[in-house]
């Protein structure tokens, strides 16, 4: 009988949660200081008990992670997260060893939840953010498909954050987000520092302008604001002005390609639908009206609303909040949660976004951490995820995958075991594989239900919106 060291090693961890570290460490010692007889027996024992314990199969029909201590999974007791599954009883039903708590503090080293449409993703986050609540945490939340609204239903008298929520619909008049993104910057910033940043990376990834859109832009937003500043003009000017002032201009040769690629960014800045998004002239104060008020901000990135226009105003708004957050300081505690729905929609595609994309995602995986900011990110696939996301998130939870190239990026994120990759493959809906750096081994988790039972429509968000 030949015998194979890593299997066996795999077998020892395997039996911890049931024999007890002490004793499988004893038997382990046995185990290396014997002949081949006996380590013959003692894997014989080893299989035939872990088979009879915990159900393991001789074939991989389920997955079987031996997971951390009961000690190490409750941590500091403060977000529950799910129930840590290990083997089978009853045949076919989960063995629900103890609950999983993630530290605040965990979360503000950013979290990754990846995994195929409709298998509980965005159930868990749910569940994250109603925890953070009740520990009177801030959240912010870019969601894609009006369905965080529904946190609405739940009873104030058992939730008292529900009165705390706030929710704003991107593109539509229910509770419009009023912004003006070029002459309203974040506190203690420069309005010229501001401008610079606005009028070049976003503008190029998301409405392939170049750089000389970026100067138009500048030049005219800048004589603006000094006539503004100096009384001459009444109104908090906006992007409407910087149409109408550069469509006067006279320009001749690539002037006058500039002058036409600007004309084009600015009309889709101002149409109908985003004109007050980008261009009020009584713009909402970020700052105090969202990142300084208690309680959950929920931003609609609505489907009517072009993609593109979405991801122009979720960097924006990222780094809005990253600037203001800057200017506050370094924190030791997190400050806010910021959830990213279809967040690869954040992460640049081709070759000309790659170039010149924003490096306001990267910024924040890297930096966040320092100034209280916590990335919740959420995708359907784990290979679209770059180095350093993966790289700089703490705490890695993914659901079921379908292809090789997202259970490939997954299992070598989690650094899983050749016999330990299909298991990935072998779980379904409500359940994830989770990882927290420096602190939890790998781990199969049973999360949570969805914490409401209905829905709540635009008529029903509206009555809520006005109490």
């Amino acid at each position: 009988m030949e015998l194979n060291s890593s299997l066996d090693d795999d077998l020892f961890l395997k039996l911890i949660p049931e024999w007890g570290a002490e004793k499988v460490e004893k038997l382990r010692f046995l185990y290396q200081i014997g002949d081949l007889d006996r380590k013959q027996r003692i894997h014989k024992i080893l299989s035939l008990s872990a088979k009879k314990l915990i159900n393991d199969p001789f074939l991989p029909t389920h997955v079987l992670l031996p997971p951390s201590t009961k000690e190490e999974c409750l941590g500091k007791g403060e977000i529950y997260l799910g129930d840590v599954c290990y083997g089978r009883i009853n045949g076919n039903e989960d063995r629900i060893l103890y609950p999983l708590y993630l530290d605040i503090e965990d979360i503000k080293n950013h979290l990754i939840i990846t995994g195929l449409s409709g298998v509980g993703k965005t159930t868990l986050a749910y569940n994250l953010v109603i925890e953070l609540a009740k520990k009177k945490q801030n959240a912010i939340i870019f969601d894609w498909n009006r369905t965080w609204r529904n946190l609405l239903s739940l009873s104030e008298a058992e939730n008292p954050f529900v009165k705390d929520i706030t929710v704003y619909t991107i593109g539509r008049d229910l509770k419009p987000f009023v912004w003006n993104m070029l002459f309203s910057p974040p506190p203690n910033v420069n309005f010229a520092n501001w401008l610079s940043i606005v009028a070049n990376k976003p503008l190029q990834k998301s409405l392939l302008a170049g750089q000389g859109v970026a100067d138009y832009i500048e030049n005219e937003a800048e004589h603006l604001m000094y006539a503004y500043q100096k009384g001459i003009l009444k109104l908090l000017p906006n992007i409407d002005d910087i149409r109408n002032n550069v469509e006067k201009q006279f320009a001749q040769a690539r002037q006058l390609l500039w002058k036409q690629s600007t004309e084009r960014v600015t009309k889709e800045l101002t149409r109908p639908s985003v004109h007050e998004l980008f261009g009020s002239r009584s713009p909402i104060n970020i700052a105090t009206d969202i990142l300084e008020k208690p309680g959950i901000t929920i931003i609609e990135m609505d489907i009517e609303t072009p993609e593109h226009i979405r991801v122009l105003f979720q960097e924006l708004m990222l780094t809005y909040c990253m600037l203001y957050f800057l200017h506050k300081g370094e924190a030791t505690d997190l400050r806010t949660a910021v959830v990213l729905e279809e967040f690869p929609n954040m992460l640049p595609k081709s070759k000309i976004e790659k170039q010149v994309g924003s490096d306001i995602i990267k910024t924040l995986f890297k930096e966040g951490r320092k100034f209280g900011l916590g990335i919740i990110a959420i995708a359907q696939e784990t290979s679209e995820l770059p180095n350093y996301v993966v790289g700089n998130a703490k705490i890695q939870a993914h659901f079921a995958l379908q292809t090789k190239n997202d259970i490939d990026a997954s299992a070598n994120s989690l650094f899983l075991k050749p016999h330990q990759i299909p298991f990935i493959d072998l779980i379904w809906r409500g359940k994830c594989i989770v990882k927290v750096k420096g602190r939890l081994k790998n781990c199969l988790i049973k999360t949570p239900p969805p914490p409401f039972k209905r829905a709540i429509s635009d008529e029903e968000l509206v009555v809520l919106l006005r109490k």
